[in-house]
């Protein structure tokens, strides 16, 4: 439960680094105007023009603001970078990370030592490349199971909590590291990170889009064109670019381009992974490695799109069809289980848990929340709530407790069988397949320097995160995702350090933080009764509750007080919609991309207050 004060409108507490501006007006507030938006505008050759015309300068400029843009900032930042900027397209920090549910996985740590979990290098890079099809670059993977140690440490040093350790699909031993409270990974390092970035005074500009990576005659990194919410073009010179912008997940044409197979699947991704840098890669004819493999996630709400961490399976959760029987290992690899799924009535299936299960990992009341869970007292009723046979359901929660007090699952061979799946209450989720990842992205080396279709690398061009392919082979294992993106944007962010030193070295400081925005004001006046009202709306995770000030007629502030939305998500919205409806006096008002529930929850939950103000 949090509770997030907001007064008018005010900063977007820790969940977005500072808002910067380059001589003057902050680029959030560049929306209104009124230009041709940036693909127009590129494609007439005016986005060109008129950028020449606004040129700013940087040192390295890092394109998106998810986990790796901002861990390799905030490693470049730490290692002594003066000059740098951060891009970010959408209007709050995070990307797909800020969605990760799971943890970060990483070998021979003091965390495993601790709990007698015996791993190492070898075998991580052994099951990395058995889940990958073999398909990975092997030498990308050994770097990434190396340095996985430090990242857990890195993590736990910039502020973030990763010392709790579990089991993971495709990992042959316990390996993935959560937070202690066993809540989801992804917030908690957008809110370390973000932290971070504040502590260190690194500008991030939101809602601003890079277009294209400007070379030089000789094919280094000499810029990036960009362009703001409203279609005002930038060009920031600079000597390095990291390339951070994610996958093309939610980029439902360019997925059937690669995988017609794909066509009409749901996605997990964010809306803002759509491939952008992809696209600015292979301008510059940058290679692309694996392009086609995208993975599927196995356990994910076909109503919603939730994405149920694999903890649940972990912890203990087994998968059932409608008729009530298992069908798989339910800690296989995420290709196998999907196609599992897939070959089930309706494509769908159940995860049924049990109350130890819920008490072991507090993702899950998340997810309950949101009204997505079925709850029972008995097999027997919990089967009839959601359809399937009574008596299968209950002799096959009976006959994997027997496995699990044997040691021994005789059908399907898991191996990791936490709990006997037998204290009441029991719970059940309805499952079905959705894009995930995409593991395939541009091309890079050791050193995360983007190379293109001959080999070369491009001189001042580094790239980390799922923009990048070759690490994951044909399949991503569970926990990989978040390893990735810490290792190699720290890589990215110390490479491009480097590079700078070697070409001039750092400048001082050209873009600074713009202060805290002044609280929005009614620019319309209301018609409501003075006073204090609450109203409450149905969120991303559960019930928002809003307390609304009337004061002349007319709202003057918006508090929440009550709620279960995600960090570094939510506060997108409450800055952006809550700001809104006090200017215009009514709660009929765009949303935040990225932030859609919470967005409607609070909207929701203000109208309702209004109501009794008439």
């Amino acid at each position: 439960m949090k509770k997030g004060i907001f007064v008018g409108i005010a900063a977007m507490a820790a969940a977005a680094a500072a808002v910067i501006v380059l001589s003057g007006p902050a680029y959030t507030s560049l929306d209104k105007s009124g230009k041709k938006n940036v693909q127009e505008a590129a494609a007439e050759g005016s986005l060109e023009r008129e950028s020449k015309e606004n040129e700013k300068q940087a040192d390295i400029v890092i394109i998106g603001a998810g986990g790796a843009g901002m861990t390799a900032a905030v490693e470049a930042t730490q290692k002594g970078a003066t000059n740098l900027i951060v891009l970010e397209k959408m209007p709050i920090t995070g990307g797909n990370t800020v969605r990760a549910t799971g943890g970060l996985n990483a070998a021979e740590t003091p965390y495993q030592k601790a709990d007698g979990i015996e791993d190492s290098i070898e075998l991580f890079v052994e099951d990395t490349m058995k889940g990958g099809k073999n398909l990975n670059d092997p030498k990308l993977v050994q770097v990434m199971a190396e340095q996985s140690a430090d990242a857990v440490t890195w993590v736990n040093e910039i502020g973030g909590d990763l010392s709790v350790v579990g089991q993971f699909g495709g990992a042959s031993v316990k390996r993935i590291h959560r937070p202690s409270d066993t809540s989801a990974v992804g917030p908690m390092l957008v809110n370390a990170l973000n932290a971070k970035l504040k502590e260190l005074d690194v500008p991030v500009f939101l809602e601003t889009e890079a277009v294209h990576i400007l070379l030089n005659e000789e094919g280094a990194v000499t810029g990036v064109q960009a362009a703001t919410k409203g279609g005002e073009p930038y060009t920031i010179s600079c000597k390095a670019v990291i390339l951070a912008s994610g996958g093309f997940g939610a980029n439902s044409e360019l997925v059937v381009k690669y995988r017609k197979d794909l066509d009409g699947f749901c996605t997990t991704n964010h809306s803002g992974a759509t491939g952008d840098g992809i696209v600015m890669a292979e301008e510059l004819k940058a290679g692309l490695v694996d392009i086609d493999q995208i993975q599927t996630h196995p356990t994910v709400n076909p109503d919603t799109t939730t994405m149920y961490t694999e903890g649940v399976r972990g912890n203990g959760a087994i998968l059932v069809n409608r008729s009530g029987k298992r069908f798989v290992n339910e800690l296989e690899t995420r290709d196998v289980v999907s196609e599992a799924i897939l070959n089930q009535e309706g494509k769908t299936c159940f995860m049924v848990f049990d109350q130890s299960v819920r008490e072991s990992l507090s993702a899950i009341e998340k997810y309950i929340g949101q009204g997505i869970i079925t709850q029972a007292d008995t097999p027997e009723e919990l089967a009839e709530a959601i359809g399937v046979d009574k008596d299968q359901l209950k002799a096959t929660l009976e006959q994997y407790a027997n496995y699990q007090t044997g040691g021994k699952d005789t059908e399907f061979g898991r191996e990791s069988m936490e709990v006997p799946l037998n204290m009441p209450p029991y719970y059940a989720g309805l499952c079905a397949p959705a894009v995930h990842h995409t593991m395939g992205g541009v091309k890079i080396d050791t050193a995360t320097q983007v190379l293109k279709e001959d080999g070369n690398a491009i001189p001042g061009l580094f790239a980390a995160g799922e923009v990048v392919g070759g690490v994951h082979g044909a399949n991503r294992l569970g926990g990989n995702a978040v390893t990735d993106i810490v290792v190699f944007g720290r890589l990215a962010g110390n490479a491009a350090y480097d590079y700078v030193m070697k070409n001039g070295g750092f400048t001082e400081k050209t873009m600074k933080a713009a202060g805290e925005e002044e609280a929005a004001q009614p620019e319309v006046k209301g018609n409501y009764k003075d006073g204090t009202y609450t109203g409450t709306g149905k969120g991303n995770n559960g019930d928002i509750t809003v307390e609304v000030v009337v004061k002349d007629g007319s709202v003057t502030s918006v508090e929440l007080t009550d709620h279960h939305e995600t960090p570094g998500i939510y506060e997108a919205a409450e800055k952006a919609v809550t700001a809104a409806i006090i200017r215009t006096q009514n709660t009929t008002v765009d949303g935040v991309s990225g932030a859609t529930n919470s967005s409607n929850g609070i909207k929701e939950a203000v109208a309702e207050a209004l109501e009794k103000a008439k």
